[in-house]
């Protein structure tokens, strides 16, 4: 019993000692720890997963919410986010993690996790919490735009494309 608690009393020591001695690195452009690559991703979803489920999109797919989606998606997404060629985003291959490049990644979230991670943001990603900027139909919009940016009406995916 003593030697577990010797051993738990050096592991937190090291903790603490590593962490506040800046051993641990933070740079988005180093390279990252197999411990951080494993574990970060599955954080990260099940936060998503567990914040952003329950509520239904109340705002209804047709093509005007799509369209406005696309003019905001065009002001305020795509310089991280890639352009809607799909043309990915140099500025967004520079955080670490790198901002998913759409409209790849979005499968798996649905509307209401979507909305989460839009109007929330990511801590420590770069990803803004755009809540205090764009309203909430907003949001939603830019949330449907993404769960259905493969299956777009002619007319909106026109807009999507035009420079």
């Amino acid at each position: 019993m003593l030697g577990a608690v010797l051993i738990l009393a050096i592991l937190l020591l090291a903790a603490l000692a590593i962490t506040r001695l800046g051993l641990m690195p933070v740079s988005a452009d180093g390279p990252h720890s197999n411990l951080e690559a494993r574990i970060m991703p599955a954080v990260l979803h099940a936060s998503i997963v567990r914040h952003g489920s329950g509520e239904t999109n109340p705002v209804s797919l047709n093509e005007d919410n799509l369209k406005a989606a696309v003019d905001t998606y065009k002001a305020m997404c795509a310089r991280c986010h890639s352009t809607p060629e799909g043309k990915a985003s140099i500025y967004g291959q520079s955080f670490y993690p790198p901002a998913p490049q759409l409209p790849k990644g979005m499968a798996q979230y649905t509307d209401s996790q979507l909305f989460w991670v839009i109007k929330h943001g990511i801590r420590n990603t770069g990803m803004p919490a755009w809540g205090s900027i764009l309203s909430d139909e907003e949001v939603w919009q830019i949330a449907s735009l993404l769960k259905n940016s493969q299956d777009l009406p002619p007319s909106v995916e026109a807009q999507w494309n035009e420079r």
